[in-house]
């Protein structure tokens, strides 16, 4: 008799499910890498559309107060106000400074603002000028700028005299060490510590008065 050798239907049913089973495997691992890249593009874009919208908008003018600089008018102070972009998340709005009899002098060591707001003109860059916040309405008592509240800003551009006049320091990194007088131009850049930052350009009419509202 003639000796024959073959498979049986049971050994070839293993050998597709050993097919199946690794073939289930590569897929699976395959659509898990697929839907975690799509789960990180998902965070990269939120985290993208975050970084670009502006959680914070000026709203109304810029107040320019001017006075003696040594002798000669210039301005001393810039304010504005601040409100909440539609919809936007509250923003920690803690200053490093308080107004005091020599300008702006900060509040207790080691206390930082998350908000930073720069100047510049033609003669002067200050990365981190000194700034003293007051709430005008609907204050609920926090540092937080939340919905239908508005923060007023005061950006300290020269040092204050204790006669309440204030002096040129040519030596200071945080204050001007020269006078913004009539018809100058500068801008105040305001980075939140989420959003993107804006910028308050003005330009200075030809004769300066004690408030100057610059649209």
């Amino acid at each position: 008799m003639r000796s024959e050798r073959g498979i049986t239907g049971l050994e070839t049913a293993i050998i597709l499910i050993a097919f199946v089973v690794v073939a289930s495997v590569f897929a699976f691992t395959i659509l898990s890498s697929g839907l975690f890249a799509s789960e990180r593009a998902k965070e990269t874009t939120y985290a993208g559309v975050e970084e670009a919208q502006t959680t914070l908008h000026p709203t109304g003018g810029v107040v320019a107060l001017s006075g003696p600089v040594s002798t000669t008018t210039a301005v001393t102070r810039v304010k504005f106000t601040l409100s909440l972009a539609a919809d936007g998340d509250a923003v920690e709005m803690t200053s490093a400074y308080t107004a005091t009899g020599s300008g702006a002098g900060p509040v207790s060591n080691g206390v930082t603002s998350p908000l930073v707001i720069s100047y510049t003109d033609t003669s002067q860059h200050i990365s981190e000028t000194r700034w003293t916040l007051a709430w005008l309405a609907n204050s609920d008592g926090d540092n937080l700028l939340e919905s239908n509240e508005t923060a007023e800003i005061t950006v300290w551009l020269q040092a204050r005299a204790a006669d309440d006049s204030f002096t040129l320091d040519t030596s200071s990194t945080v204050y001007m060490d020269h006078r913004l007088v009539s018809d100058g131009k500068f801008s105040l850049e305001v980075t939140p510590p989420v959003g993107a930052a804006f910028d308050l350009q003005r330009t200075l009419p030809p004769q300066l008065d004690t408030a100057l509202l610059l649209d």
